[in-house]
């Protein structure tokens, strides 16, 4: 066929492939928070019901964080939990625990069982912030990655440790004020019944107390 003879206009083109546009990393991180941000501001705007599927939103990006670690520990990566630790502000017992294998999520943390009785306040003290659910409180605890239950806001390693440090808060008062505000006042919130109910107790009429009129008298009998 002379080529003279095929008519152009009829004669399909090849498709023009065109170079894909590379897309950084810091896009994809302005993107994701205009969408959240756009999210909160319909839930704020009078969507309550959709404000339990907001607040669940934070167990999606721990997972999707695990799933992220997991591949950056892979080869040809090969990245060493303290390298992890690094970026996320956090020691590498805490990305380990947190992070790692499945298995050891919920447990004790080390720091611990290697201490056992001999566990110092400090030691303390860094054990309950890093395993601290945070404000507004996060669905899983960030140090050993336990799942909260309803109503429940300790893992069992603070569930272990909050007790031990409060009562000893008092023998190295420099290490509990490295709390952050919200940790401390949370530590203390055990006690809060018992300063309301002593406030309350200066404030209200006191009873008067029983007094025998002699010293055989112990129903108050003479006194009526």
């Amino acid at each position: 066929m002379n080529k003279n003879t095929v008519r152009s206009a009829l004669t399909p083109k090849p498709p023009i492939r065109r170079a894909g546009r590379v897309v950084e990393t810091s896009e994809f991180d302005a993107f994701v928070r205009r969408i959240l941000r756009a999210y909160a501001r319909r839930v704020a705007a009078g969507d309550v019901e959709a404000l339990r599927s907001l607040s669940q939103l934070s167990s999606e990006v721990d997972a999707m964080c695990r799933l992220a670690v997991a591949g950056l520990r892979q080869p040809p990566y090969s990245y060493s939990w303290s390298e992890i630790a690094d970026r996320l502000g956090v020691t590498k017992q805490t990305a380990h625990e947190r992070y790692g294998e499945r298995s050891g999520r919920g447990s004790l943390d080390r720091r611990l069982l290697e201490a056992g009785l001999s566990v110092s306040v400090a030691t303390l003290v860094q054990v309950f912030a890093d395993h601290h659910p945070g404000s507004p409180a996060s669905s899983v605890c960030p140090g050993c990655g336990y799942r909260y239950p309803d109503q429940v806001l300790d893992c069992p390693t603070n569930a272990t440790v909050r007790p031990l440090l409060l009562k000893r808060r008092g023998e190295d008062r420099k290490a509990v004020a490295r709390l952050n505000p919200v940790q401390f006042e949370d530590l203390h919130k055990a006690n809060a019944h018992k300063v309301t109910r002593a406030a309350r107790g200066k404030t209200e009429p006191a009873t008067p107390a029983f007094r025998a009129s002699s010293l055989f008298d112990l129903a108050g009998k003479d006194a009526q």
